[in-house]
């Protein structure tokens, strides 16, 4: 496709991308050669900032615990010893330890002091539907268990994301203060620090914290503000680390991830002594949505550190059961993984799945939802354009000027976009965004994302796997939501407004929203369930449709791409209501199985009303 050749990245050693092919072992977490254009060093001037063009970044919901801090109810004013431990479950895969100390190996702290925690490392904590920290610690003076208890790490609502949360766990002599947040568009960075000194060994002390550096977070309180950072190492003078130097040596860090959103910078504060002064204080910036991995440096007289973050996305980690297949035929080794990694339900695939069983498809992508949010503060309005080039074409799915924007809603945080979509044909494609608030002068998104044959294909296999992809702006970004199928038709979508009774050309007033899904997939979490459908409308009770019985609904979306081995659903949560008469619900679902040869309509009754859904299927 011309204007997006594939980035081929040289850090990527591919003859150990073609050990894994051969291998049964999970993939490595290395960064992906991505259709992306280059990006711009940062600008030293206003008038370069509105021409910085932004490179994507696949991102999760990730979890970030920064601290425990640990409260006692006994009497005496002294040092607690404290050990015990702190895990954290995603579900019933990959286990977290954040806290870890036997009898002999108690830790010193405080009456309300803050516990050493020493996790997680490498990998960052996936929000699945049951995800858990359990928790049990004991005081080695007092002979007695503290606090014991477990705990969710679930969003349970959207104020659940990007806030600090805390939760108390109490136990028969003490409380328990866990501090941790979900970031919904997030990536997590590794860090690495070396010490250069002339000396043959050194005795270090000191701290080595990571900060969440821009962007909107939310406490309940100004004193829980502190709680925000992530110790990544904390030596006392009394106990330094022992250092062999001259060559670069790394620090060995008890925690060395750190999770940020994608269009955050991630803060790394250095600072560490040994018994002749100072060798490093500084803070260092590392923006997350970089591609690049360059180390920082901090240099004296006598010493260098060297810090360095390597930037990670979490599909390995979430995908990491799922093995390139034959793509004639999908094998599932063990029950239940293709559902829970990939959203595809096991009751439409059971033991196997032979292509000559189903229907035929073409390489298709569905576009589900475009989140947009301002970096530190809220979006008011919206303009600009986003186009799709699939190689053979170019075509907007969404474009406003400034005179006719977007209005968005004050009191959220986040706003999902409405677009007029057109499904993408081709594996090879870029989308394109140039997004910006007019009324408050921000630069909302500026860059694109892209995919190709090489990039699909590479480390690990991206087809019918739920995508987000970030593409920042100087002072916002957006979220885009899709999903590539492999094998996959399009349904062309219309829904009718009936009345059984009543006059016909009455005005009747429709609020409510329209949603398709697919029956495949795994919707059980609220990130799935609002960013992973397809909005056909949506229309508050404040701003209700006018129409007319008989008449056709106005869908913001009509045409919906759904695998070949799934089935349409369409979900309906409607009010209907005339100045003469009461609200009436029309609540229901209609699905719909793939049917190429004729056009299918079912109906979601309600009292009074009822619609009518015909979805007619076409490759």
């Amino acid at each position: 496709m011309v204007g997006y050749e594939p980035d081929l990245n040289p850090c990527v050693d591919w003859k150990k991308e073609l050990e894994y092919l051969l291998s049964d072992d999970p993939p490595p977490v290395t960064k992906i050669a991505r259709v992306s254009k280059p990006v711009t060093k940062p600008p030293e001037t206003s008038t370069a900032a509105q021409d910085t063009y932004y490179t994507d970044r696949l991102v999760t919901p990730l979890i970030q615990v920064f601290s425990v801090r640990f409260v006692t109810d006994f009497d005496e004013d002294k040092p607690r010893e404290i050990y015990g431990s702190i895990r954290v479950s995603e579900g019933s895969d990959a286990v977290f330890d954040l806290y870890d100390r036997g009898p002999g190996d108690s830790e010193t702290i405080c009456k309300d002091g803050t516990l050493s925690l020493i996790g997680p490392n490498d990998n960052a904590i996936v929000p699945l539907k049951a995800t858990t920290l359990d928790l049990c610690l004991s005081d080695r003076v007092q002979g007695v268990e503290v606090v014991k208890g477990s705990l969710s790490l679930d969003p349970v609502g959207e104020d659940s994301y990007d806030r600090l949360l805390k939760v108390v766990v109490e136990g028969a002599h003490g409380v328990a203060y866990v501090y941790y947040a979900v970031f919904r568009f997030a990536v997590y960075g590794t860090v690495h620090v070396n010490v250069t000194k002339n000396d043959d060994a050194l005795d270090i002390y000191g701290y080595v914290v990571a900060e969440y550096g821009n962007g909107r977070m939310y406490c309940d309180a100004d004193d829980e503000v502190t709680c925000l950072e992530t110790r990544l190492l904390d030596v006392p003078s009394h106990r330094p680390l022992h250092v062999v130097v001259g060559e670069p040596t790394s620090i060995e860090l008890p925690r060395n991830v750190a999770v940020v959103p994608a269009y955050s910078t991630l803060n790394i504060q250095v600072n560490l002594w040994d018994s002749n002064g100072k060798i490093a204080s500084d803070c260092l910036q590392f923006p997350a949505h970089l591609l690049r991995e360059d180390p920082l440096y901090i240099r004296t007289l006598t010493s260098c550190v060297e810090v360095q973050v390597h930037w990670h996305h979490a599909y390995y980690h979430l995908y990491r059961y799922q093995k390139r297949v034959n793509p004639r035929r999908v094998e599932l080794s063990k029950e239940g993984e293709l559902r829970q990694m990939t959203g595809v339900s096991d009751k439409h695939l059971s033991a196997s799945v032979d292509p000559r069983d189903l229907p035929y498809g073409r390489y298709k992508v569905e576009l589900f939802s475009v989140v947009v949010g301002g970096i530190t503060e809220k979006l008011s309005a919206l303009c600009g354009t986003i186009i799709i080039d699939d190689g053979s074409d170019k075509f907007s799915i969404y474009k406003r000027d400034e005179r006719c924007c977007e209005s968005l809603q004050d009191d959220d945080s986040l706003a999902c976009i409405e677009f007029n979509y057109r499904s993408i044909q081709n594996c090879e494609f870029a989308i394109i965004l140039n997004l910006k608030d007019p009324s408050r002068k921000l630069d909302v998104s500026r860059g694109d994302l892209g995919w190709n044959v090489g990039t699909l294909g590479s480390g690990m296999l991206w087809y019918d796997k739920r995508l987000c992809s970030v593409v920042r702006g100087n002072d916002g970004y957006a979220a885009v939501h899709y999903e590539i199928f492999n094998r996959a038709v399009e349904a062309f979508v219309e829904v009718s407004l009936f009345a059984n009774n009543g006059d016909p050309d009455s005005t009747l007033h429709l609020y409510g929203f329209l949603d398709g899904r697919y029956s495949s997939h795994d919707y059980s979490t609220i990130y799935q369930k609002k960013y992973y459908t397809s909005k056909l409308f949506g229309c508050p009770q404040n701003r209700a449709l006018e129409i007319k019985p008989g008449s056709k609904i106005t869908l913001v979306k009509s045409i919906i791409v759904v695998p070949v081995y799934s089935s349409l659903i369409i979900e309906a949560k409607l009010g209907v209501f005339h100045i003469n008469n009461i609200d009436v619900d029309i609540h229901g679902i209609a699905e719909f199985k793939i049917d190429k040869c004729n056009i299918i309509s079912k109906t979601i009754p309600g009292k009074g009303y009822w619609i009518e859904v015909s979805a007619k299927f076409t490759v």
